[in-house]
């Protein structure tokens, strides 16, 4: 049935909510300074925060400075992405021009041209359309590959590189637009759902002084795959010097990546590097090339935890620069003039803080430049690489500023371990007794298979009162690729203020712990990951006297929705309402690239397939669903929903429905959290909390500290 909702300012408690957000941002603030500059020749760090400061980077004492910082003073070393243009979603730009600024390349009706500065544009290809396209991707490759282009320049400007992309094999999927209007439009697109045939991907290139265009062997084999082998290339570029173009590659079942480099004369392909896993491999681990453009870091997880070695390019191995049983996270700063890489992981006893290291290159020793007691971000490095300013704070301590010396060694050049130097400034914490709020919460839990660590953070209702019970609202992803919980300060959620206690946990199956806690879902996506969160509930139950076991609601979008979606048919006794955007409902129905990376085939994994769908279990709902979906997402097809609908319909199961006619993927009509937040409302019946001012938040009974398992 649709659903009918109560816009949110008008539910019990929803009033509260905007008072809520406002007084929660107050809180935490103040601890970070706006700008730094280092003097490292009188041994002083200058930073502006309530007017300049000095801090004595010897004694670490902190004055009051007169003036502002020398012009001596230096700003923080630092590498930062940037940000740059995207295509919209799934999609490659449609234009590329030359490093010389002689040529622009277009993409257009399915064909590669060459349009020169001045003169007439050049076809370089005639017979593509509908079905084989030039200098185009495929729709998947853009969207599970993140193939964002494809047309590539060499650096001098002689050569370009293209994709050639036949189609005709993968059938469409018809959406239909315009729902709203006075008629409807088809929209189509090439969509290869998950078992079925996927489109084939050549590389090209195309010599412009010569107008000779070969194509790059892609399939011959590089290391013993069996003929005939199905692969996907992406990940094309050219190497810094410009001589060679780099892609990825991998098989359908995408357990082994290989980077090949093939020459543009000929065509001919060699192995750089390859990477096995027996689940799956990650499809685009980091390659960073040094200045040299021949050595680059590479990104492993041949250890069971993401680390880096340094490689060449003609193949071999040179040195394994980061070792530990815990997973690095990305690269902050390569130091060639030091030899050193600094870097992020999560290496602290509590697995959700994240640190710097600093490593040698040579892979001569690796040190933790900060302390495990807090999750770390923003670094600023000192141009000389001896004290580092980073932000450190954890879910109950508010963000703050720090230094940490990170001295070498005279005598033998080693790094020792980082020391504190000073805190630079505290976030204010004074908001959660004036508004007589209870501060977020860390927590752990053992995971379904009772061995697991799990984190979760646990959010309180204004005016807490530890001896009430309270229904629980669980905020999940849940997916492969995404974290949600890290040990970063949160004041509370406003959502609190209509009565909930709202949970995020992440279970198995989600990133950052090491290969084989991201591996634990694999062939059983909707069994491992939604138990975990079925057992994460049953712990704050257990531990908890005011968490209500009876009344437990859950909600997310995409993967979260399938999360929602599955949680209330498969684990009704554990969930009894959710909210379920855009979900998957049977893998089936997704596409082949991500599915399969997963799940494999429907053929190789039909068990695997019918235990987490939602419509093969349709027939278990006990509870209350609510399905969101856009009519015009392409991602999530509407049919996920529809084909649930209708397993439910002909089973006479009640449910609720809510279809946004053009909304894609996202959904971003101002009903949504109207229609989320009146359905858990009317169906958990929370008490909306009495939210008076108190001279102090009470404290949980019961809660546990951030160690408990």
């Amino acid at each position: 049935m649709a659903q009918t909702y109560t816009p949110i300012a008008e539910i019990p408690g929803g009033a509260e909510m905007r008072r809520l957000q406002a007084a929660l941002g107050g809180i935490g603030q103040g601890g970070e300074v706006a700008d730094a500059r280092w003097d490292t020749a009188a041994g002083l760090l200058w930073f502006s925060k309530d007017g300049w400061k000095t801090l004595d980077l010897g004694t670490g004492v902190v004055a009051a400075a007169e003036g502002a910082p020398p012009e001596s003073a230096q700003a923080s070393r630092a590498e930062r992405g940037e940000g740059g243009r995207r295509p919209p979603r799934g999609r490659q730009f449609a234009r590329a021009e030359s490093p010389d600024g002689a040529f622009t390349a277009l993409s257009e009706g399915g064909n590669l041209f060459l349009e020169p500065k001045s003169g007439e544009r050049v076809a370089v290809t005639t017979d593509g359309g509908e079905d084989l396209k030039y200098g185009q991707a495929s729709w998947v490759y853009g969207e599970e590959l993140d193939q964002t282009t494809a047309m590539w320049w060499s650096p001098d400007s002689k050569y370009i590189a293209f994709y050639r992309f036949d189609e005709s094999k993968v059938k469409d999927f018809h959406i239909v637009g315009g729902w709203s209007g006075l008629g409807t439009r088809v929209l189509s697109e090439a969509y290869p759902k998950a078992g079925a045939d996927n489109p084939v991907a050549s590389l090209l290139v195309h010599e412009i002084a010569t107008g000779k265009t070969i194509e790059i062997d892609c399939l011959e084999e590089a290391s013993g795959a069996a003929a005939g082998t199905e692969h996907y290339v992406y990940n094309i570029r050219w190497t810094p010097d410009g001589s060679e173009i780099l892609y990825s590659r991998t098989p359908r079942r995408q357990d082994v990546l290989e980077v090949l480099a093939a020459d543009p004369r000929t065509g001919a392909s060699r192995l750089v590097v390859s990477e096995r896993q027996d689940t799956w491999q990650d499809n685009r681990p980091e390659m960073r090339f040094l200045a040299d453009g021949r050595r680059f870091l590479w990104e492993t997880e041949k250890t069971g935890f993401k680390h880096y070695e340094l490689r060449s390019l003609d193949g071999s191995h040179l040195a394994t620069v980061t070792a530990g049983e815990w997973p690095a996270e990305s690269i902050v700063l390569v130091d060639e003039d030091a030899g050193e890489l600094w870097f992020t992981a999560w290496s602290a006893p509590v697995a959700v803080r994240q640190q710097l290291h600093v490593a040698k290159l040579d892979g001569s020793g690796s040190v933790r430049v900060t302390s495990p007691e807090h999750h770390h971000t923003k670094f600023r490095i000192s141009p000389d690489g001896a004290f580092v300013i980073a932000t450190a704070e954890t879910t109950a301590e508010p963000r703050h500023d720090v230094v940490y010396a990170a001295p070498i060694a005279a005598d033998s050049g080693a790094r020792a371990e980082g020391t504190l130097v000073a805190r630079l400034g505290e976030g204010g914490t004074s908001g959660f007794a004036t508004h007589g709020l209870t501060p977020s919460e860390l927590f752990t839990a053992k995971a379904a298979d009772g061995e697991t660590t799990l984190y979760g953070r646990i959010a309180y209702p204004p005016a807490f009162d530890p001896t009430k019970k309270y229904p629980v609202i669980v905020d999940t992803y849940g997916g492969p690729t995404v974290r949600l919980v890290v040990d970063r300060f949160s004041a509370g959620d406003p959502r609190t203020a209509l009565g909930f206690l709202v949970v995020t946990v992440d279970n198995r199956g989600t990133p950052g712990r090491g290969k084989a806690f991201e591996s634990a879902a694999y062939l059983r996506l909707g069994q491992v990951d939604i138990d975990d969160q079925a057992a994460a509930v049953a712990h704050l139950a257990a531990t908890r006297p005011f968490v209500d076991a009876s009344r437990v609601g859950i909600t997310g979008h995409s993967y979260g929705g399938y999360m929602a979606a599955i949680g209330v048919v498969r684990r009704g006794d554990a969930f009894h309402a959710a909210v379920a955007g855009a979900p998957v409902t049977d893998w089936r129905h997704y596409d082949t690239i991500y599915t399969e990376r997963y799940m494999r085939t429907p053929q190789e994994n039909p068990e695997g397939y019918d235990a987490g769908s939602c419509i093969v279990h349709a027939g278990k709902l006990t509870g209350k669903l609510l399905l969101l979906h856009g009519m015009l997402d392409d991602n999530v097809h509407p049919n996920n929903t529809f084909a649930l609908a209708d397993a439910l319909q002909s089973l006479n199961r009640p449910f609720s429905m809510m279809i946004f006619p053009n909304a894609d993927h996202g959904i971003w009509s101002p009903s949504v959290e109207s229609l989320r937040w009146s359905f858990f409302v009317e169906a958990l019946r929370p008490e909306a909390p009495a939210w008076g001012r108190k001279d102090a938040a009470p404290s949980p009974e019961g809660a546990s500290t951030e160690e408990e398992s």
